[in-house]
């Protein structure tokens, strides 16, 4: 008898509880935090001019700011200005010969501009500074193979491949040695 009394009440207890919280926040009148999603404003998307002129400012505190300086280039080669793109990324590596990055993005920007000798240089320098850059090896190897120098190609991709196989320079460097293998 104990033992039906005590279900008796844990479920008078539950319907009690359901029948309190329908109340409570089922009837709630709509606030702006409970509106449906598809009743929120749209989200207009960052404006570039807004964007770049807030980080020129932060520029004029802290000119060396790698950060800064390669955000400032890729707003640039958004935009179409790859000659202001350039400026940025020459500045960023100059100020920061150690930065992977900076000196990856001058890489590729001067590739991009057909640059050859100025990638090559840049790459070497990359790699001075960090031996297994996965990516500066995989874009020497891209250099080479592109210039039809298969034996430096295969070097550099074999290296890519030994420093990070996985990564997508890894795959991409495996990509290669597969198609100059043939």
């Amino acid at each position: 008898m104990n033992q039906r009394k005590l279900w008796s009440g844990i479920i008078a207890i539950t319907v009690a509880g359901a029948i309190l919280f329908s109340f409570t926040f089922l009837n709630k009148p709509k606030t702006a935090a409970t509106q449906p999603l598809s009743a929120a404003p749209p989200i207009t998307p960052p404006n570039p001019a807004h964007e770049k002129a807030s980080l020129e400012e932060q520029l004029k505190t802290n000119p060396q700011h790698a950060p800064i300086l390669l955000r400032l280039a890729e707003l640039e080669r958004d935009a179409g200005k790859k000659e202001a793109a350039m400026d940025y990324l020459k500045r960023a590596a100059s100020e920061n010969p150690n930065n992977e990055d900076a000196l990856l993005e001058l890489s590729k920007a001067l590739y991009e501009t057909g640059d050859m000798a100025g990638a090559l240089k840049q790459n070497q320098l990359l790699l001075s500074a960090h031996p297994d850059s996965v990516d500066g090896l995989y874009n020497l190897g891209a250099i080479y193979a592109n210039n039809n120098q298969l034996d430096l190609a295969r070097q550099y991709w074999t290296r890519a491949v030994a420093a990070k196989a996985d990564s997508e320079s890894g795959r991409k460097a495996q990509d290669g040695l597969k198609q100059i293998a043939h």
